[in-house]
């Protein structure tokens, strides 16, 4: 979608200034994630667009960075978002986009670009869009587990869209499908209740031998679990300017980090065989995507290069 990000404090009004600027997680994570070059690899993002003006923004800002597989519709229309901030602190985002060309997305579409792939990023937001795409959702989650491609699955939980307790049930089918999970903890909280420490959901969630959950605990940083090792990252201090797109960027770091270590390819056998060093240095590149994506507006355009990362780690 595109978001209009508020580039004064207050309200949303038509007659100030915005950033335009591409937003949506799963395309976040693909954009952010092609801004870390990791070597050959081929980054598809897909979807549907209405044929309009927004749709066509997206189209030329994403296919300078990504592969894009996805056709404008006549007749339909693109969502958008606007995003504004308060005095408080507070950053609020409100959607227009039910209806919208993406909550037609089918699987008969989408099956071709997931064909043989090694690893398919999805989140909680794509299946609470439409009953189309909550099938969509999980026929392809049927068909990674079929060919053996990896599932990396962020809640990314969006109260405007279901409430928890729908949010659990549906999120409760994705979860054994993943390889890499991710969850807040404020997430967890809302959608599980369970009043449980960061650690103590990373291991509810974790899936086996050969997958990893991470809960972010926002400026304390995030805990990884794979089985054998709880892995802490501390938080980075940094002056927030605007969190939205942080947890993009976290998922986004943390893959990277995984690529980095297994030779630009993921399997849940060389996950497995990760020690706590790589585990460390994974949580780490990934906590850094995330808290400097804070210290700037927008989603992707505040999203750390690889030379910025590496003055951290």
């Amino acid at each position: 979608m595109v978001q209009y990000n508020a580039l004064y404090e207050g309200s949303y009004d038509s007659q100030k200034a915005h950033l335009s600027d591409v937003a949506g997680a799963e395309s976040n994570v693909a954009v952010n994630l092609s801004k870390l070059k990791p070597k050959n690899l081929d980054i598809y993002w897909v979807s549907l667009l209405g044929k309009d003006e927004p749709g066509e923004l997206i189209r030329q800002e994403l296919m300078n960075q990504i592969n894009v597989e996805a056709p404008m519709i006549p007749q339909e229309k693109t969502g958008i978002s606007f995003l504004n901030h308060y005095t408080n602190g507070d950053h609020i985002k409100t959607y227009e986009r039910a209806g919208s060309a993406a909550s037609k997305l089918n699987f008969d579409f989408l099956e071709a670009t997931i064909t043989d792939a090694n690893i398919v990023h999805m989140t909680g937001i794509t299946p609470a869009l439409s009953e189309s795409c909550h099938n969509t959702t999980f026929a392809a989650l049927e068909k990674c587990k079929s060919q053996g491609s990896l599932i990396s699955l962020d809640v990314n939980y969006r109260e405007q869209l279901w409430d928890p307790q729908i949010a659990r049930h549906t999120l409760d089918k994705m979860i054994p499908y993943s390889t890499i999970f991710k969850v807040g903890l404020d997430e967890a909280e809302m959608i599980w209740n369970e009043n449980l420490s960061g650690e103590d959901y990373a291991e509810k969630f974790h899936q086996g031998q050969g997958t990893i959950s991470v809960v972010t605990l926002g400026s304390e940083g995030a805990v990884l679990f794979n089985g054998i090792s709880m892995i802490k990252q501390p938080g980075l201090k940094v002056e927030v300017v605007d969190p939205i797109g942080a947890g993009d960027a976290f998922v986004a770091g943390l893959i990277r980090g995984l690529l980095t270590d297994m030779n630009e390819f993921i399997s849940k056998e060389l996950i497995g065989s990760l020690n706590d060093k790589n585990l460390n240095y994974c949580l780490r590149m990934a906590n850094i995507c995330g808290s400097m994506t804070c210290t700037r507006k927008g989603d992707t355009a505040a999203m750390p290069t690889m030379n910025e990362i590496d003055q951290y780690l």
